[in-house]
């Protein structure tokens, strides 16, 4: 497969865009280790009650679920910084 050409500046802004995705997932999963504690279940372990409507329906559990689609929507984006990085080919301008 042939590289991507993309400017210096561009990379630059792509893999700041990618920092700042990755500051977001974490700012997000400090949020949620304490409705962790809480509940004693991991995220993955709530997101699978929560979506069999076995979780019940006590407010912390809509946060939860918030954050956790937040998290996978930044995923989503940083994964997509990630290969456009790894597929890009630097040129001087």
């Amino acid at each position: 497969m042939r590289k991507k050409t993309m400017r210096p500046e561009v990379v630059e802004v792509l893999m700041r865009e990618k920092s700042a995705s990755e500051m977001a997932i974490a700012r997000l999963q400090e949020k949620i280790r304490p409705l962790e504690s809480r509940y004693g279940w991991t995220t993955e372990e709530f997101l699978e009650k929560f979506e069999k409507g076995e979780a019940g329906d006590e407010q912390d559990y809509f946060l939860w679920y918030a954050l956790a689609e937040a998290i996978e929507d930044w995923k989503r984006t940083r994964d997509g910084l990630v290969e456009l990085l790894d597929d890009a080919e630097k040129v001087s301008v």
